[in-house]
């Protein structure tokens, strides 16, 4: 008698109680998904910003440690999203071609005459969803001191990105954007609100900044 009335005690949800419940589920996951979405949709951009810093402080501090006198980076479609690839030039091919009196191209292809690529010595390729402003095709050279850096192609004419309200203005920038932005213009500050922007500045020198674009206050702001 015990055991039946022990097993009526016991209690589970009304069809109604779950329905609640889902509905309240329901409402939960409704607001923290495009939280989520928008939080992931950052990490990844951020995350691409980084590996272009990463690759442009690698290729660098190459030149100012005299492992390679002079080295590129060349920006690319790859299988997937854009590519990055750094090349060298070892300090006896690099003396031998300024004392034959070749002139240090920096071109896509080659880096000194027709002929000579290099030595790829790093490699990066970004998410599909990630777009690099206008630079796909060009390249950038840099040297120790900073007496032999260029920039070639595209990268040259993509004009130039406004600091500190416009006083301080730089081409020397890689500005990455979501590829599904409506619009991803750092010259205009013309950008899609609805996706974030981050820029990596960087100069003859070696010295890398990064940057993430503020819709608040309309600036470029260091991170």
């Amino acid at each position: 008698l015990m055991l039946v009335q022990q097993k009526q005690n016991i209690k589970g949800f009304t069809l109604l109680e779950l329905l609640v419940i889902l509905a309240i589920i329901g409402a939960i996951a409704g607001v923290g998904f495009p939280n989520f979405t928008k939080w992931s949709i950052d990490r990844e951009l951020r995350a691409a910003s980084e590996r272009i810093a990463s690759i442009l402080t690698t290729a660098t501090t190459q030149v100012e440690r005299g492992i390679y006198p002079y080295a590129r980076i060349t920006f690319s479609n790859g299988s997937k999203g854009p590519a990055l690839n750094a090349w060298g030039v070892e300090q006896n091919d690099f003396s031998y071609y300024l004392n034959q009196g070749n002139i240090l191209e920096c071109k896509h292809k080659d880096i000194v005459n027709s002929s000579h690529q290099g030595t790829m010595f790093s490699s990066v390729e970004l998410s599909e969803d990630v777009s690099i402003y206008h630079i796909i095709g060009g390249s950038i050279c840099f040297s120790k001191g900073g007496k032999y850096f260029k920039q070639e192609g595209k990268v040259d004419t993509q004009g130039n990105v406004g600091f500190d309200n416009n006083k301080v203005a730089s081409n020397n920038v890689i500005v990455t954007c979501h590829k599904k932005a409506s619009s991803c213009d750092p010259i205009n500050k013309v950008f899609d609100d609805k996706y974030p922007v981050y820029l990596v500045k960087y100069s003859r020198f070696g010295l890398i900044e990064k940057y993430k674009w503020s819709y608040a206050d309309k600036v470029w702001k260091s991170r």
